[in-house]
Parts: C-alpha cells; sequence; structure tokens
C-alpha cells in the first residue's frame, strides 16, 4: 500500500476514476454475479483474511458502481463485522456457509 499526495482535489478525483476504472477490468465473471446471501473471503495486505456476507440493497448502484457490493465484513481485527462497501475485485474466493460458520468458530483466523 502505498500513500500518494495531491496538489489539488481535481486530481484526486481523477486518481480515484483511474483506479476503479483498473478495478473493474480485474474482475471476473463469477465475482461479478456475487449477490445478496453469498459469503466471501478476501486476503488483507496486513497478513489475515477477511470474511464477508454481501447484504441486501433496497436501491440499485449506478452504472459506475455496479461492481460494488455492501457486505458486512469480519476479521480478527475486527471480529463483531462492520458494514461497509467491497470492490468484486477484491473478493478472493466464494465460501460456502459452513466455511464462513467454520471461520467464525475460529474467531475469523
Amino acid at each position: 500500500m502505498t500513500v500518494e499526495p495531491f496538489d489539488d482535489l481535481d486530481d484526486l478525483f481523477e486518481k480515484m476514476s483511474a483506479n476503479m476504472d483498473a478495478a473493474d477490468t480485474r474482475v471476473k465473471p463469477w465475482q461479478a454475479h456475487l449477490k445478496p446471501g453469498d459469503y466471501f473471503v478476501r486476503w488483507s495486505f496486513l497478513g489475515f483474511s477477511i470474511y464477508g456476507e454481501i447484504l441486501h440493497e433496497d436501491e440499485p448502484r449506478d452504472k459506475g458502481l455496479e461492481h460494488y457490493r455492501l457486505c458486512r465484513a469480519y476479521s480478527v481485527a475486527c471480529p463483531q463485522g462492520d458494514v461497509g462497501d467491497v470492490h468484486v475485485s477484491t473478493i478472493d474466493a466464494l465460501l460456502s456457509k459452513r466455511t464462513f460458520e467454520d471461520a467464525k468458530t475460529r474467531g475469523w483466523a
């Protein structure tokens, strides 16, 4: 992970847009089909796994945000879980509910 300084807000938004476009090009077909009720794991650069469940959203996403999903994610760093968005390109594997529950039993390790 790197920190990049910006001289103005326009530069920041331009870089964010370029990063979102790049992430969208990395989406695999199975990731694009992730839906509410699906469970997943992603590996963090901090050395632990992040487990999550895709949540239902009342409103559809704008076209530019189609690869983001609302989720509740858990890890050893946040065992109580936290709600937020995840870009599907960062999800490493789809999990069964049993595998997800097993991870919960292990304390998300």
